[in-house]
């Protein structure tokens, strides 16, 4: 029977689940309510767990009040003195919300322990850059280890940030990367370092390299299978044009909505023009439609845009005309005070 409600969930909001897709039930749940998220750091809380604890539980009772459901979670790194993870998901499980911690393969990373043994996973690029190079298998392997440690516990989804490139650079040009380009395509793409983007094997060099950003995808739902967490949901952060995203950094998330790779998109619309908001809230609409859901990214202040408590009140409105399935707040140390008070006396009232 919980099957059956759940598929007849997915057919009244107008998609399906791929196979590739986590399972219907998990799916159905997820589309059954409007998703208010939020993007969320450990960081933002003390070091100390008993203070932490407190901060925590006063933080999540606020958002409970909100109604916010779902907390992308960034929290590795954070402590070795007290498991963050494993507090954050039972204060936030007692309040009805669902946790994904982020995993972020595109970061900057640290030369120690195994990245340390193996400077061939790393980007080589124009400029030095210390970040895993999704293109190489090797690199690819170990950040799967990395996720296999995270779904030890009892995590509602696991949300990719930084899941591309570096800005200004889709590639890598690392000899592992040279070599299995040049065995497909029987070319050096160094040679094609001077960006002539008239050029059709330049095309071909940025879009291998997008297949292995999607390949890290691919090899994540093959694990998800093979530790019998299907219903492990999949979201990912990411850039508000898919076109440029995909072209630029690496990030083709039409391509991850059309396999089914993603059960969630939240496309970062950072922005106070309610014009250029709407006009990117429409084209992830329409990439995720039938494919997988799609929650809009309002900031309340980032790096890209101080935005008003009205502002961001006008934005869920926007998400909710245009056919969004919710929304995420970046981010958690903005959603405070003036925010809060806005969203709750107005779109967030019932």
């Amino acid at each position: 029977m919980l099957l059956a409600i759940t598929v007849l969930a997915c057919c009244l909001f107008g998609w399906h689940a791929s196979s590739q897709s986590a399972t219907p039930e998990a799916l159905g749940k997820a589309a059954s309510v409007e998703g208010r998220a939020v993007w969320v750091s450990a960081r933002q809380f003390s070091p100390d767990k008993d203070e932490a604890v407190a901060e925590m539980e006063a933080t999540f009772d606020e958002w409970a009040g909100l109604g916010i459901n779902n907390l992308f979670v960034f929290s590795s790194t954070y402590s070795d003195e007290w498991d963050v993870l494993g507090t954050i998901l039972e204060l936030a499980h007692a309040r009805g919300m669902k946790v994904h911690p982020c995993y972020c393969p595109g970061g900057h990373v640290q030369l120690e322990g195994e990245i340390a043994k193996h400077p061939e996973w790393l980007i080589q690029g124009f400029e030095g850059h210390q970040n895993l190079n999704p293109s190489n298998p090797g690199a690819r392997e170990y950040m799967l280890r990395e996720i296999e440690e995270l779904l030890k516990y009892d995590i509602d989804g696991l949300h990719f940030d930084y899941i591309r490139f570096p800005v200004r650079q889709g590639f890598s040009y690392d000899s592992a990367s040279r070599a299995a380009f040049e065995r497909e395509f029987g070319r050096d793409p160094l040679s094609l370092r001077h960006h002539n983007s008239g050029s059709a094997m330049w095309v071909e060099w940025i879009r291998w390299n997008a297949n292995n950003v999607t390949n890290l995808l691919r090899e994540t739902r093959d694990l998800l299978k093979r530790e019998g967490k299907e219903d492990v949901l999949i979201s990912a952060a990411v850039f508000p044009d898919p076109d440029s995203a995909a072209y630029m950094i690496g990030q083709e998330w039409e391509v991850w909505a059309q396999e089914g790779l993603v059960d969630i998109l939240c496309p970062m619309l950072y922005t106070n023009n309610l014009d250029v908001f709407r006009k990117y809230t429409r084209k992830a609409v329409n990439v995720a439609k039938g494919r997988c859901l799609f929650y809009a990214g309002i900031a309340c202040r980032s790096s890209h845009n101080i935005n008003t408590p009205e502002g961001v009140a006008r934005e869920v409105e926007i998400a909710r005309e245009e056919g969004a399935d919710g929304v995420v707040f970046f981010s958690g140390s903005s959603l405070v005070d003036d925010f809060i008070a806005q969203l709750k006396s107005t779109v967030f009232a019932e």
